[in-house]
């Protein structure tokens, strides 16, 4: 990601693909690109893990509020280290309504989903909805081009999603409000996406993100401290899960992702969501011991089928 920040107007309908320097091949960015997608996915799904643990010990809006003023004050020693001048103006402004949407609503909406019943294979099928929405909105507020390839990945990703998450899903009546909670974040992500990628350009990655994750945790405080009471256990289990969410999910993930939309179109990043579900499916299994179900291994071949499809953009 870019440190210098967008000059000129800051409503630019679309960013640019970075020039490729004379020094540097025309295929060189290519493994470095691959990379970045694959710690993407698996950076994205263990979120779904770490949260899990930390639930455990603390209320889902408290430990939003520890996870992003933890991650918030880290990049801001950094900034502060680096002596980097802080966003101010309309830029903050805009740094702040896009954290608040893709970190606060987001990340506090799928903890307040799992906490109140809803299993996570089902949390990460729908957020793994955002493609879609997200690709909506793009369309006629970025004026993004989707090609009919894109669509028909889209569409078996999706149906790789469901397939894979739909081994062992009992969905009832009592986790309809987590149902809701989860729908919200899902509109928080796609919406906040577009709203980045429209309104807050190249980025700076320390104190951009800095701004963004306090922005979150100022939100998030109020239910924590009105609703909540605090409520939090610190223990030494709770520690790993809470540095994890706070420095590798909110810091290399949402870094990560950002980095990408300035590259490609929001569609063709955003596809990559479906293949967290398949993820963090496998990372259960890993870490908690649960069982690769045929369903589960049949959506992941589908879903990753979809995701090479919708990744082949024509220009």
């Amino acid at each position: 990601m870019p440190n210098s920040p967008v000059e000129g107007s800051e409503r630019a309908p679309a960013l640019r693909r970075l020039p490729v320097t004379a020094d540097e091949p025309p295929g060189a960015r290519r493994p470095a690109d691959l990379a970045a997608r694959v710690a993407l996915v698996v950076v994205w799904s263990s979120g779904f893990i770490s949260g899990k643990f930390g639930l455990r010990h603390a209320a889902p809006y408290t430990f939003a509020t520890l996870r992003f003023a933890i991650a918030g004050a880290t990049l801001l020693g950094v900034a502060a280290l680096r002596r980097e001048p802080l966003p101010r103006g309309r830029r903050l402004l805009h740094l702040a309504v896009a954290g608040t949407l893709v970190q606060a609503v987001q990340f506090s909406s799928i903890y307040m989903g799992m906490d109140l019943g809803v299993p996570s294979g089902l949390a990460a099928l729908i957020i793994a909805l955002y493609p879609l929405t997200a690709s909506l909105l793009a369309v006629p507020l970025l004026h993004e081009r989707v090609t009919a390839g894109q669509c028909l990945g889209l569409v078996l990703g999706l149906g790789g999603v469901v397939l894979a998450v739909s081994d062992g899903i009992d969905l009832s009546s009592d986790d309809l409000l987590g149902l809701g909670f989860l729908v919200f974040g899902l509109l928080g992500i796609s919406a906040g996406t577009v709203y980045q990628k429209r309104f807050c350009g190249r980025m700076d990655p320390v104190g951009g993100n800095a701004v963004q994750l306090l922005a979150a945790a100022l939100v998030v405080l109020v239910p924590a401290l009105l609703v909540e009471g605090w409520d939090v256990d610190f223990t030494t289990s709770y520690a790993p899960a809470l540095l994890w969410s706070a420095l590798i999910n909110s810091i290399v993930g949402v870094g990560l992702l950002y980095r990408l939309l300035q590259r490609h179109g929001t569609s063709q990043v955003s596809s990559l969501f479906y293949l967290v579900p398949m993820c963090t499916a496998v990372l259960a299994a890993l870490l908690l011991g649960q069982r690769l179900g045929p369903l589960t291994l049949g959506g992941l071949l589908l879903a990753t089928a979809g995701t090479l499809l919708a990744n082949r953009v024509r220009r």
